[in-house]
This record gives structure tokens, sequence and C-alpha cells, in this order.
């Protein structure tokens, strides 16, 4: 006795305009669409799909040129700078001539001057407690008589 086995294909529908499919065409996961599609909707999604990503990369180019601090846009011929890694900036972001002399004036101030009295700080630094609030580091007799208050 043999037994025959009839295989039988699911009818399936197409998840945007539920057409039967022919052939299943499977949609990207940044889509967000369940299920399957048929042909033409597969190409129309892709093109939208494209479409948007150049839109975005278009509006980041743009985007950019524009300085990270002052929002100024800088044109593509003048200079950009790049923050330093000490100034707790984001890596992409770029700064027009003004706001990077400004950054690198107080980075330098905060490096080479106590933070209370602005007295020129040698070899040894201290810095401050989170407690007190103080930004940038101090000498040692500041640092003293700050401890010294309770």
């Amino acid at each position: 006795m043999a037994v025959f086995h009839l295989w039988k294909r699911k009818i399936g529908f197409c998840s945007v305009c539920k057409t039967q499919l022919k052939h299943k065409y499977k949609p990207s996961k940044d889509w967000k669409i369940q299920g399957f599609l048929c042909g033409d909707c597969h190409t129309s999604k892709t093109k939208e799909f494209v479409i948007k990503q150049q839109e975005e990369k278009e509006r980041q180019e743009k985007e950019a040129n524009r300085c990270s601090i002052c929002g100024l846009d800088i044109g593509i011929d003048s200079k950009k700078f790049k923050p330093r890694w000490q100034w707790n900036m984001n890596n992409e972001s770029i700064l027009c001539n003004k706001c990077y002399d400004n950054k690198e004036s107080e980075f330098q101030k905060e490096r080479n001057y106590c933070a209370i009295c602005n007295r020129t700080l040698k070899f040894f630094r201290y810095h401050p407690k989170p407690k007190w609030n103080i930004k940038g580091q101090l000498c040692k007799e500041c640092w003293d008589r700050r401890n010294e208050m309770k």
C-alpha cells in the first residue's frame, strides 16, 4: 500500500496590499513589516527606504557643517576644528574657530590656575572633593582652607 503525501502550499497574502502571493519576498527588519510582500510592494518599499536613507544622509551632512557649541554654519571652505579628548565632547562634533579658542582658553585656565585664587599651579595640584562643587584644580593653601571648613 503506497502512501501519497500531498504537499499543499500554504496560500499567503501580501502584508501591504493583501493580494495572493505567487512569490514571497521577505521585508527588511528596518521596515518593521510582519509577513511577506508581493513583488510590487517589495520594490516600492525598497525605493521608499533608499530615498529615506538618502534624505537622512543629506540632513546629517548639513548638520556636520554646524558648530556643536554655537550652531553657526561653518562654510565648506572654512577650517573646522575637532575638540580635544579632554573636553569630554562628542567625538564627531566640530567647532568653529571662535568656539575652539574659547574652549581651549577655558581648558588651559582650568588646568594651570587655581579655581579659587587664580594662582599659577606648580607641580603639585590638588583636586577638590566632589561635595565642594568646584570645577578645576586647587593650590595647597586653598585646598587646606576648604578642607578645614566643616
